[in-house]
């Protein structure tokens, strides 16, 4: 089979995570035990006579869920020390839909959880959406509807396309995810608050010469 560099890259990837899990003694045994798969192939694999096959990413990701947008893409998942989000660092998985990404926004806006959440989302709705549509929507058995998407992506528009798409093209917007976006959305709020310094002291140094 041909090694295409998609293939090299994610290896070298799972690779790295290896190293930096199960250390250098006796890696091979715990990960035999761990998976199930012989040591002899992760043997193999760690010291590239073979690319990563299916079976080796499939136990990995399930067994470490936070590693899975970095070995499978590159995206490292951000660190909660210096998170600027109100919740904890969102995953990514394969499969994930708009209502997922909608209950990590709600989660980083409001502060109520459980049957005081739904019922704080009808409030806020105005009491046009039920909190059993709510309900129902954190539980995944049905998807957001354009009105719920609306009014949570009016308090938090900075998330609006990462809901809608599960990625982002504008700096002032930020996939949560994404390590590098989340430093361009910092470094784009932090660009704007000194420009609206800059325009506060220039207001009050007109007022002050008057």
């Amino acid at each position: 089979m041909t090694r295409t560099n998609k293939d090299v890259e994610l290896s070298e990837r799972l690779r790295q995570q290896i190293e930096d899990r199960f250390g250098d003694r006796g890696k091979f045994r715990l990960l035999e035990e761990a998976s199930g798969i012989p040591a002899s192939r992760w043997k193999n694999f760690f010291y590239k006579k073979q690319e990563a096959t299916s079976p080796l990413i499939e136990f990995w990701i399930t067994k470490f869920p936070e590693d899975e947008s970095w070995v499978l893409e590159g995206v490292k998942r951000p660190s909660k020390e210096d998170f600027p989000f109100l919740t904890s660092p969102p995953t990514r998985w394969q499969g994930q839909t708009m209502g997922d990404r909608l209950n990590w926004v709600i989660a980083e806006w409001a502060s109520p959880k459980g049957d005081s959440l739904f019922a704080y989302l009808q409030e806020r709705s105005k009491d046009e959406i039920t909190a059993e549509e709510w309900r129902a929507v954190f539980l995944g058995k049905t998807q957001p509807t354009t009105e719920m998407i609306a009014l949570v992506c009016s308090a938090r528009p900075h998330f609006t396309q990462w809901v809608l798409l599960g990625s982002v093209i504008s700096q002032i917007e930020v996939d949560p995810t994404n390590n590098a976006s989340i430093q361009r959305w910092k470094e784009f709020q932090s660009q704007e608050w000194n420009t609206l310094q800059n325009l506060i002291l220039k207001s009050r140094e007109k007022e002050q010469q008057k």
